[in-house]
């Protein structure tokens, strides 16, 4: 065990230098030059803060539904998150571009989690099938409004669009740093103080015979879960399976139980999205980051669906 917590301590910290002082640009940590403290302030301090922040909701957040479903393959999307943020994402580039992609993003992905719960929400319950029926529906019409959007858009709107759909790092600043980053940290916090809570909820329906209300402490989960997930895909776009693989992964490591579990899920989840970044940068051309996490992730669910069946154990 003290050999795991080792390296969840190294881990981080090495991707977290890596993404500092490696891009196309040499810079040497003991020796930098003008321009070299210029480009690691302005472009890659921000990009690599965004990763940070990235790879902890994204992570986190896959991590709350896998133990509120018990069922590991699932993660924050299923929600119709995505389609919500790209649908905000493609009504601010066509009517509204005044006020921002991040900000439309932010609230019509918020707006497809909130749709998705109330249409699932049935006699004051909310089961895991009616959910997932319910994402798929919200999931489909955004998705169906989205693509209407895009025949409206002219094609150099429309190619800006879909590449920040696909998901990238590169758009970080101090700006949206600050928005992401404080409320993710926040969150993260909240959901360690919460962690027994977590445990007791993922023991399915036993849960109830512990006297624990259920479907409140459900919704109250799948909340934050989304929430962490919009905060930080309004500003980067689409990032898919960094959800699914980083919790499973760190559940393997350290085991279900949620005092270890979440500080795990921190750190692979910074290590995976920073690390995804450096490897963009030395890739030729502007390869978004969610083609990455997307090249890893599908192998690695494909493992885990051969592995548990789609089951919890």
């Amino acid at each position: 065990m003290r050999k795991e917590a080792f390296l969840l301590l190294v881990f981080p910290a090495v991707a977290v230098f890596l993404g500092i002082f490696v891009g196309s640009y040499p810079t040497n940590p003991f020796h930098l030059d003008s321009l070299g403290k210029i480009i690691i302030w302005d472009i890659r301090l921000p990009r690599t803060l965004m990763g940070i922040s990235a790879g902890m909701a994204l992570g986190l957040g896959g991590m709350v539904l896998q133990a509120v479903f018990r069922n590991p393959l699932v993660d924050t999307y299923i929600l119709g998150v995505s389609s919500g943020v790209a649908l905000g994402a493609a009504v601010a580039v066509s009517f509204l571009p005044m006020a921002g992609i991040a900000p439309l993003a932010l609230i019509f992905g918020l707006l497809a989690v909130f749709t998705a719960y109330s249409l699932a929400r049935v006699n004051g319950r909310v089961s895991t099938v009616s959910l997932v029926l319910a994402g798929i529906i919200v999931t489909s019409l955004f998705s169906a409004l989205l693509a209407l959007l895009e025949l409206l858009l002219p094609s150099e709107s429309l190619s800006g669009l879909v590449v920040w759909l696909m998901g990238s790092l590169s758009n970080a600043t101090w700006e949206t740093v600050d928005y992401s980053l404080p409320g993710v940290v926040v969150l993260a916090v909240l959901l360690y103080l919460l962690r027994f809570r977590l445990n007791v909820m993922s023991l399915g329906d036993e849960a109830e015979l512990l006297g624990v209300n259920v479907p409140l402490w459900r919704g109250i989960f799948i909340f934050i879960s989304a929430l962490l997930t919009v905060l930080v895909i309004s500003f980067t776009g689409i990032i898919g399976w960094v959800g699914l693989i980083v919790p499973h992964t760190a559940r393997m490591l350290v085991g279900p139980e949620h005092s270890k579990l979440i500080p795990a899920t921190v750190s692979l989840g910074i290590t995976v999205m920073v690390l995804a970044d450096v490897i963009v940068r030395l890739l030729p051309g502007d390869v978004p980051v969610g083609i990455i996490t997307t090249v890893v992730g599908v192998p690695f669910f494909a493992y885990l669906l051969r592995k548990t069946g789609g089951g919890w154990e």
